[in-house]
């Protein structure tokens, strides 16, 4: 009865036995049909081959060097070609290349002024890739990048380009002249109010006029203002369009807020500001502006800023790079960024890459774009290239590690954040922008009126198809 009992008892494990058995084999057969069934996580794409990166030409060299370095020591195999072309030949080397079919370049440099107008037809629509994780993982944060920098490389909700430079434009000045007690009793009894402070003032355009005419060749300073003017290249439309930007934004309600690529010379729906009473108003700020200024319309990007280094005026609308020149200058420690850009609201800049429609090498080209503007290689722009940046982490991590003064970078943060898009990037904008040029130094010079230009200047914008709008405002 016992060896009956023990056997009974033995017969039972074994059954329970077997029975876990069949359980777990069939759980783990589900279990193996359950992950075989699962979406697969995209797989890496295959890297092999070359691309053609242009960097420009003593601006951001260095870094696309060792960006490139580091990417080829993760990808052993492939080749990052780099090839270096200037800011003044790189658009007419780009037409030329892509207009004949030509594959030279895979990755391109430019800026957001108007060029993407031009360019937009051989460029890459990105937007399908953008939130693919084989190439932007969410370790790219595309939060990080301020919105208004993706923006101006859009048409509509189209993607184009993606900046790896900021930048926008700002009112320097420097505050012995503002803080002179007999300059500040002579200002209010020629304009009737107090010398205003641009640094914890708003100035208004009207106040700007004003302060520049009053310092134009008294008061210790030879000019009112430095500026941008220069009527060859674009250097007079980008200030004269900073000056538009208050003006224009304040009119939102009006004229709809402005968007690319149109921007704020042009309606939300594209007809164009020329026949407006802030267009005049601002042509007239411009051309009262510039008779206060150095340089006579022969003041460019590389000039403004040196100008202002002697100390020679009081106040200077320029781009953000003057904040890195401007510490090595004669005027080291004495000049100051003004609380905000005259009016309020500013011009962004800056410059991004976009990759050429017809790459041979699509894996390769968006694997290095999304790299060389991830948040651990923005880092080499700053560390190697002097830039600013247009991420949120590297305004933090050049402040934590003194790459820029701490004090500038978050007065530029700020201009960046309370900015719009100036100039168009619309194929036609060219020959307008010439013509445009072309008339603001007659209403300086006392040959035509403001409103004169502003009607010649709406006339040639409708002879090259312009919508024009002629509705109140």
């Amino acid at each position: 009865m016992v060896a009956h009992k023990k056997y009974g008892a033995i017969s039972r494990t074994a059954i329970a036995a077997i029975v876990i058995v069949i359980v777990v084999v069939a759980a783990f057969g589900s279990y193996e049909y359950y992950l075989t069934t699962l979406p697969k996580k995209p797989a890496a794409p295959t890297l092999s081959g070359s691309i053609t990166v242009v960097a420009q030409a003593g601006e951001n060299d260095a870094a696309l060097a060792q960006i490139a370095k580091n990417f080829e020591e993760l990808h052993p195999g492939v080749t990052i070609n780099i090839v270096s072309i200037s800011f003044g030949n790189a658009l007419t080397d780009y037409l030329t290349a892509f207009s004949e079919n030509q594959d030279a370049y895979d990755i391109i440099y430019f800026p957001n002024i108007g060029w993407l107008g031009k360019l937009q037809p051989y460029l890459l629509n990105l937007t399908p890739y953008i939130n693919n994780p084989e190439y932007f993982p969410p370790s790219y944060n595309w939060s990080d990048i301020m919105p208004s920098m993706l923006d101006q490389f859009k048409f509509g909700n189209t993607l184009y380009a993606i900046p790896y430079l900021g930048d926008v434009m700002m009112f320097y000045y420097i505050p012995s002249y503002f803080n002179n007690v007999t300059n500040q009793e002579l200002f209010k009894q020629e304009y009737g109010y107090n010398l205003p402070n641009p640094g914890n003032t708003t100035i208004t355009l009207q106040q700007l006029v004003d302060i520049a005419n009053f310092f134009n060749g008294k008061h210790g300073a030879k000019y009112g203002i430095v500026m941008m003017n220069d009527a060859v290249a674009d250097d007079m439309t980008e200030t004269f369009t900073a000056l538009f930007a208050a003006p224009r934004v304040s009119m939102d309600s009006v004229y709809g807020p402005v968007t690319p690529p149109y921007d704020e010379l042009f309606t939300s729906n594209g007809e164009f500001l020329s026949n407006t009473t802030i267009f005049r108003q601002t042509l007239n700020y411009f051309a009262a502006l510039e008779n206060d200024s150095a340089n006579e319309f022969n003041s460019g990007f590389l000039t403004t800023p040196e100008t202002f280094a002697t100390g020679v005026a009081p106040m200077m609308l320029y781009w953000t790079p003057a904040m890195l020149s401007l510490q090595n200058s004669s005027i080291k420690g004495q000049w100051a960024i003004a609380k905000a850009f005259p009016g309020g609201v500013s011009n962004l800049g800056g410059v991004a890459f976009g990759i050429y429609k017809y790459t041979k090498n699509l894996p390769l080209a968006l694997a290095f774009l999304a790299f060389a503007t991830s948040p651990n290689q923005s880092v080499y722009y700053m560390t190697l290239d002097d830039l600013l940046p247009c991420r949120y982490s590297m305004f933090t991590y050049a402040i934590q590690h003194g790459i820029f003064p701490a004090s500038d970078l978050k007065a530029m943060e700020s201009y960046m954040s309370n900015a719009v898009m100036g100039e168009p990037n619309i194929p036609n904008w060219p020959p307008v922008l010439a013509y445009l040029q072309g008339e603001i130094p007659l209403i300086a010079y006392g040959k035509i009126t403001p409103a004169q230009a502003a009607n010649a200047i709406t006339l040639y914008a409708e002879s090259q198809g312009y919508k024009i709008y002629n509705g109140t405002g």
